[in-house]
């Protein structure tokens, strides 16, 4: 996770000023797909990273929440790494972060429907083997009902409750991917 941050950090220092990573590389090779991750005396594009060894290896669902874009509809970047003796810790952290803010789920009990982030739309068959429960969460299909109660979990009591009752529609919100930069004052 730490490897796969910084590398992604490093890609954007390598072509700043940038006001998107989807605007690095081309259309045939974007910035996932670049060759920019030293491992093991290879290198390797994030994609390697991500697909075939973090998520082929670890099979946990919650580093889509610790693995960073640099976009502001991705989780924010934790001021610490990540070690080994507190993973699970820092993994449910950053779950709780990521799902209280506005880039990861949005409840809007006037018109029923609960907004997610599209990373559980793109990633979200990986929460049904760890989270897909057996009779909550009606009237969602089997990814959303993993994702509801994945999300359930690090949300308030009334939120939590208001999840499993079900009876909303479920939709994902649109993706910022522009550069989430802090400029210096």
């Amino acid at each position: 996770i730490n490897l796969y941050n910084a590398a992604t950090l490093k890609l954007i220092v390598d072509h700043y000023p940038v006001k998107s990573i989807k605007r690095i590389g081309s259309i045939f090779r974007g910035p996932w797909d670049q060759p920019v991750v030293r491992l093991f005396g290879e290198v390797i594009t994030l994609d390697n990273l991500e697909h075939d060894i973090i998520r082929k290896e670890y099979n946990e669902p919650r580093i889509h929440l610790a693995l960073v874009c640099a976009a502001k509809g991705c989780p924010k970047l934790r001021s610490e790494a990540y070690v080994a003796e507190r993973l699970d810790e820092q993994l449910d952290d950053q779950s709780q972060d990521f799902l209280s803010s506005p880039a990861g789920l949005h409840i809007d009990r006037e018109r029923q429907v609960v907004y997610f982030s599209s990373i559980f739309k793109w990633y979200g068959e990986d929460f049904i083997a760890g989270y897909s429960p057996t009779s909550e969460f009606s009237g969602l299909d089997q990814i959303e009902r993993a994702v509801a109660n994945f999300s359930s979990r690090y949300l308030s009591s009334s939120d939590r409750d208001y999840l499993k009752t079900g009876g909303y529609s479920v939709k994902y919100l649109d993706y910022d991917w522009s550069l989430n930069e802090q400029i210096s004052s």
